[in-house]
């Protein structure tokens, strides 16, 4: 009896053991939930760039079968996924959201041009690379403690391509409610993602903070995305250590694991080609290689999108569609083991705790600001920057007033980050707003090589550049077959307008072109001198008035330099409001100008340049332009040559700031008094970046006399172009030919036209 009681015993005390070491992981996590209570389910979301869309896919079959998530936990994407996704959005909410949003602007810290002001597009237009620098003496306490202890220009250089400043404004849009220093399980699911400290080469998990300042840390991919220092640390993406942190998730309480795996397709040919970006990830997910298997046993149900097609930077609407539809299809292959879970939940009792309420999307409504404090930037700045906006304390404010005012901020270049958030309750919706100056000067250097001047450089230093208010000091120089090096001064007053003094020595050398003979060889040494008052006051248009004087050698067909002199008063009205400099796919460009000239007698100049973007497709972009010069003075007195009309070459102000475009021809060709030039560019896109344009035009050259037309003439010229946008700038090839040259011509350019 004894023994039989004994045995009894030992079965008591071993069977459980004993089932759940045969049981599946579905057993061992019931084993851990409370008697009668439904078992918790976490869901993971790991990290790959782009490739992190497909977890959108995935969760909408999850939310289709009724499976409840308890808890999320991502890293790098997936934490941007799931971090959204545990503020209360559902997927198809999330499946909206990034369908919604400009990725190539999202991935970058530009503003949008059109929001851009007008003082800083030509700027962007030109330099591919800039770099903000301060004297040590000007160091602000921020900025040393960012620039480390040591000086130099190369201490200024930035620390990754992208500052996250769009990326980190959407997320502040999208979790109004939930701001400022909060516990994460306090959101609708209860969220943690995952970062790595540089400074320690530790893991760094969230479960409370600042939740834009969480998700932005842990999809710092080092290189790409600037860390994010946070108190005594510098955080980059968590992928470097735990790429798949089903460890988190299970110390958060979660019974059962599902989790979304987006490198398990993932394998590298030999011949095949990556982007650094991609290069930096396989390297991440190498890091992480003991803990991304060790959580994929410990998974429950794993998804698997196969992702191998598409890189970290693929966010083209194409593959945004491709990526989605991955997740969704990849999670079918696993239906039935997330049907069999969720039928197993429904055998617990329902959980009627209602859950927090769903963030406030900016992008749809609005909240009324009961407060605000502003951190980082001088009082009288700041008063200015906030009378251009139209947020304050009592002010309703909606998404789109916040992304004005921050355009407007971000605009200023004064300052080299700007968040905020919004923090409280219904009510009492508190904004904070910080800014980080940005570093005094600047440094740009700007590269093209074309086949009219073969290279060319540009290099330039602006002291001063990034002040909002006071004097400025610009120094501009270019290395190439048309050198010149140019200085100006610049007041800018409370209103944004600006006074300027400057000077400039060029030179010039280009062949002087007609009926397809060459007629001169013009060269031209010129130093100038010029004042004029400059209102820039909106974001599209700027109006300058003012004085130039110019001397110059002329030397033609390599004859005795005859020094000469003119000097005029101007006026000029321009507007740019297109989406892009060199492929818009919207907006115009308008120049409204003229002269009086001094020289021998007084003469006078109209201008009238006029170039509209009107998309006609999906991939057709139409380009309808004008551009005219005016000369009007006494037929007894004569005016310069240097003064003629110039038109020629695909960029304008090439040779002469006044020349204009002649598409069919390199060079120039030098008109009568007046001129009509109409012309229509049809721009297809092939496939992503490539283009391919088809252009045309017709110019009138005529002279007047006493109202009446003397002499006139027709011309006319086409061309076909390739082109690729590329980050370093335009390649374009183009073929042409026109009546004014009588002959076929290629030109090949690559960069910014300067």
């Amino acid at each position: 009896m004894k023994r039989i009681l004994a045995l009894l015993l030992l079965c008591i005390i071993f069977a459980p053991a004993a089932l759940a070491e045969d049981g599946n992981k579905a057993d061992k996590a019931e084993s851990h939930a409370p008697l009668n209570q439904r078992p918790k389910v976490g869901l993971v979301l790991s990290g790959g760039g782009a490739k992190g869309l497909s977890h959108i896919g995935a969760l909408k079959v999850i939310e289709e079968i009724g499976i409840p998530i308890d808890f999320v936990v991502g890293t790098s994407i997936g934490s941007i996924v799931g971090g959204i996704y545990a503020l209360g959005y559902s997927a198809d909410e999330l499946d909206s959201l990034v369908r919604a949003q400009d990725w190539n602007l999202l991935m970058k810290d530009q503003v949008a041009r059109r929001d851009v002001s007008y003082l800083n597009k030509k700027e962007s237009d030109q330099f591919i690379v800039t770099i903000p620098f301060m004297n040590r003496k000007n160091l602000t306490e921020e900025t040393e403690a960012g620039a480390g202890g040591s000086g130099g220009l190369l201490r200024n250089m930035p620390s990754a391509l992208v500052a996250g400043q769009n990326l980190s404004q959407l997320f502040t849009k999208l979790s109004v409610g939930y701001q400022d220093d909060i516990d994460f399980n306090t959101l609708p699911i209860p969220f943690a993602c995952v970062a790595v400290d540089l400074n320690t080469k530790e893991e760094v998990v969230f479960h409370r903070g600042d939740i834009v300042t969480a998700i932005r840390s842990s999809m710092s991919i080092p290189g790409y995305f600037s860390p994010v220092p946070y108190g005594d640390k510098f955080l980059v993406d968590g992928g470097m250590l735990n790429n798949l942190p089903v460890d988190v998730v299970k110390q958060m309480g979660a019974d059962y694991v599902i989790t979304i795996d987006l490198h398990h397709f993932k394998k590298q040919k030999p011949d095949s080609k990556q982007t650094i970006p991609e290069m930096i990830a396989s390297m991440l997910s190498i890091m992480n290689g003991e803990k991304y298997h060790s959580g994929r046993e410990a998974s429950d149900i794993i998804i698997e999108p196969n992702t191998s097609a598409y890189g970290v930077l693929s966010f083209d609407d194409k593959s945004v569609d491709a990526l989605v539809d991955s997740g969704f299809v990849a999670a079918q292959r696993v239906l039935p083991q997330l049907r069999s879970l969720a039928e197993h939940l429904k055998t617990y009792p329902a959980d009627n705790t209602p859950r927090p309420p769903h963030a406030i999307d900016l992008g749809r409504d609005s909240v009324r600001i009961s407060q605000m404090e502003i951190q980082g930037a001088d009082a009288r700045d700041m008063n200015w920057l906030l009378s251009q906006t139209e947020i304050g304390p009592g002010e309703l404010v909606s998404g789109n007033d916040m992304d004005h005012a921050m355009s407007i901020f971000y605009n200023t270049r004064a300052f080299n980050k700007i968040s905020y958030s919004i923090a409280g309750k219904e009510g009492d919706y508190r904004l904070k707003i910080h800014f980080s100056p940005q570093r005094l000067h600047q440094a740009g250097v700007g590269f093209r090589f074309d086949s009219e001047e073969m290279a060319a450089i540009l290099l330039g230093i602006s002291l001063n550049k990034h002040k909002l208010f006071g004097s400025k000091l610009d120094l501009t120089g270019k290395l190439s077959a048309q050198p010149y090096v140019a200085l100006n001064y610049g007041y800018t007053f409370h209103d944004l307008s600006q006074f300027n003094i400057g000077v400039k020595q060029q030179h010039i050398q280009v062949a002087d072109i007609n009926q397809g003979e060459v007629l001169r060889n013009m060269r031209y040494n010129i130093f100038s001198a010029l004042s004029y008052y400059q209102f820039t006051g909106w974001k599209s248009a700027e109006v300058k008035v003012g004085g130039q004087f110019d001397y110059f050698n002329e030397l033609i067909d390599s004859g005795t330099p005859i020094p000469q002199h003119d000097w005029k008063v101007f006026f000029d009205w321009d507007i740019d409001n297109m989406d892009d400099s060199y492929f818009p796919s919207g907006g115009l460009q308008m120049n409204i100008g003229g002269a009086v000239h001094f020289a021998y007698k007084p003469f006078y100049e109209a201008r009238f340049n006029l170039k509209s973007v009107i998309p006609f497709s999906d991939r057709v972009t139409l380009m309808p332009q004008l551009y005219n010069r005016w000369l009007f003075y006494n037929p007894e007195h004569m005016y310069h040559f240097y003064c003629a009309n110039r038109v020629g070459g695909y960029m304008a102000g090439r040779y002469y700031d006044w020349q204009v475009p002649f598409v069919g021809m390199n060079n120039t060709h030098t008109t009568l008094d007046k001129f009509d030039i109409a012309r229509l560019d049809v721009r297809i896109n092939l496939f992503g970046q490539h283009y391919l344009t088809l252009m045309g035009n017709y110019m009138f050259e005529w002279n007047m006399s006493k109202w009446k037309i003397t002499d006139h003439y027709h011309h006319y010229g086409f061309a076909a172009g390739y082109a690729i946008n590329t980050i370093v700038g335009p390649i374009q090839l183009i073929g042409h030919w026109s009546n004014i040259n009588r002959s076929f011509g290629v030109y090949f350019s690559l960069g910014y036209n300067f």
